[in-house]
């Protein structure tokens, strides 16, 4: 996937709106042209001819042209609006799609600040791309086409005037789109710095309270905001000093038409009229010049966006097999074996070398071991989340590798020390949107967990905050009963809850998964019944 396939992808499925755009460009442009033929018309035709009686309707007709305008120009914008948030929604989905394909290395790579500001900062710049950007270049470029035309029929040599003046402006215009070029991407890059310092502060916010530690945090919020202040203002200087440049342009072109046309007014043969109008056109063809050099700086942010996105959609992503494994194989006795299993997060940099372990069918196997020999990344290889630098893992003589990612989800279920809720229903929560669960399943399980006293109905809004941290790991719990699956894998799940719960969770273990294979990495693991204790 990349940004040009998903426009693609919008596009085919939206060939009304594009139709309407056409249109609506269409009209905008030729709209443009009419107001100066018409003061042409009152100046020659209407007023130094004395044919007052013309003069209201001819003004009226000018007015309602304006009127015209301004209704396409609304038109315009409302149709950009919608196909700018239509974009970046369609964009937004399929960003997250590719997020839950994502290799699990990219995440240790990547710090979560960097990667929300792709779904946000980077995707509010393509959204300014649509609004601000290529469409409206697209109608400003045609405006000038058209106005050049217009001025090169009233009169040939103000025609080769503003001709000789377009490359001066072009210059200047793609002068401050190589300056504003490096100062984007160095900004795209620094605000997911502050991001990721933001939601850094808010996931620490207890410690950062508890230890005072508000002026260590403020300073390092303070230096990423200062770099982050240098990038942007060296960007909002060429942005501001960019409109009063062509404003000056524009005033000097003007009053040299003026001067040239006093001096000998018979030199060029044209009219009052005509004069007055192809100084209403100079003025109208800066409009679209100067907006084009803020349309493209809109562009160039906007690059940057499409350059950043395009690399995360590069991002490698986990590949589901779909190969002809049955579900069958699993149903009864389980074989895990790991042989001479490497992995390694960073090259040259072992967390397990030669690993070899064989877990047979219902087996209980707690991980002893300090912090970082392995233990998780274990639970990772196991469960298909990463796979090996080297070596293999084999479940029933498959290698995880080979394994079809719905039996993995069906194999396994993970009891985390972190919990994880989304404002769903207890439901939604419980079975994650697996499909086919009773509803008398989820009760048993609540029951189970001793939490079905608080529950008055399986289709109201589970509120975490309701719930001690004990009852929530209880709550996620009730997933891995309600899942059933064949391999439990506990990973720190009593770290953060007091033992009187920590030991209630391990009878309710002992007592629903006598006939499943357990990997256990908790303080408590020795209580699960006929635990093998293995020291990493």
């Amino acid at each position: 996937m990349s940004v040009k396939k998903s426009l693609i992808n919008y596009f085919k499925k939206h060939l009304l709106l594009l139709f309407v755009i056409i249109l609506v460009i269409i009209f905008v442009t030729l709209l443009a042209l009419v107001p100066p033929q018409i003061l042409r018309i009152i100046v020659d035709n209407i007023i130094l001819k004395g044919e007052t009686e013309k003069l209201l309707s001819f003004s009226i007709l000018y007015l309602a042209t304006y009127l015209l305008i301004g209704i396409t120009n609304f038109i315009k914008e409302l149709v950009l609006i919608i196909l700018s948030q239509g974009i970046s929604t369609n964009l937004r989905k399929e960003m997250m799609l590719h997020v839950h394909k994502m290799n699990y290395i990219n995440f240790i790579k990547n710090d979560a600040g960097t990667l929300e500001s792709y779904f946000s900062n980077d995707v509010d710049a393509i959204d300014a791309l649509i609004t601000s950007g290529v469409i409206s270049m697209i109608i400003d470029s045609l405006k000038m086409i058209g106005i050049i035309i217009s001025i090169f029929v009233f009169s040939t040599m103000f025609g080769f005037l503003s001709i000789a003046i377009l490359p001066l402006i072009i210059f200047i215009t793609f002068g401050f789109k190589k300056l504003m070029f490096k100062a984007q991407i160095n900004n795209r890059k620094i605000e997911g710095n502050v991001n990721n310092l933001v939601l850094e502060g808010l996931d620490n916010i207890i410690s950062i309270k508890a230890f005072q530690a508000y002026n260590y945090f403020q300073n390092k919020y303070i230096s990423v905001l200062k770099n982050h202040y240098q990038t942007i203002k060296k960007s909002n200087f060429y942005d501001s000093i960019f409109s009063p440049i062509m404003q000056i342009i524009k005033t000097i072109v003007i009053v040299l038409i003026i001067l040239i046309s006093s001096y000998n007014y018979n030199l060029f043969g044209i009219s009052v009229g005509v004069l007055v109008s192809i100084i209403d056109l100079i003025t109208d063809l800066f409009k679209p010049i100067e907006n084009l050099g803020m349309e493209l700086q809109t562009i160039q942010k906007s690059m940057a966006g499409i350059k950043r996105i395009n690399q995360f959609f590069e991002f490698e992503a986990s590949k589901c097999q779909e190969n002809n494994v049955n579900i069958e194989n699993f149903e009864k006795n389980i074989r895990i074996e790991f042989k001479n299993v490497d992995f390694e997060y960073e090259k040259n940099t072992p967390i397990i070398k030669n690993f070899n372990l064989i877990i047979e069918n219902n087996d209980k196997i707690v991980l002893k071991g300090r912090s970082g020999a392995g233990k998780s990344t274990i639970f990772k290889l196991i469960s298909g989340i990463i796979f090996p630098t080297y070596g293999d893992i084999f479940i029933n003589d498959i290698s995880t590798r080979s394994l079809p990612c719905e039996i993995k989800s069906t194999l396994f279920s993970i009891l985390f020390q972190d919990t994880f809720f989304s404002n769903g229903t207890i439901k939604e929560e419980l079975t994650l949107l697996k499909q086919n669960i009773p509803d008398e399943v989820i009760w048993n399980a609540l029951e189970k967990i001793g939490l079905k006293h608080r529950v008055n109905s399986l289709d109201e809004k589970l509120n975490y905050f309701d719930f001690s941290t004990g009852e929530q790991v209880l709550l996620n719990l009730a997933r891995v009963i309600i899942r059933n699956s064949k391999i439990i894998l506990l990973d720190e799940m009593n770290a953060k809850i007091d033992p009187l719960t920590a030991n209630k969770i391990i009878k309710l273990i002992n007592e629903f998964a006598k006939d499943k294979i357990i990997l256990s990495i908790n303080h408590y693991g020795e209580n699960i019944k006929n635990a093998k204790i293995i020291k990493l």
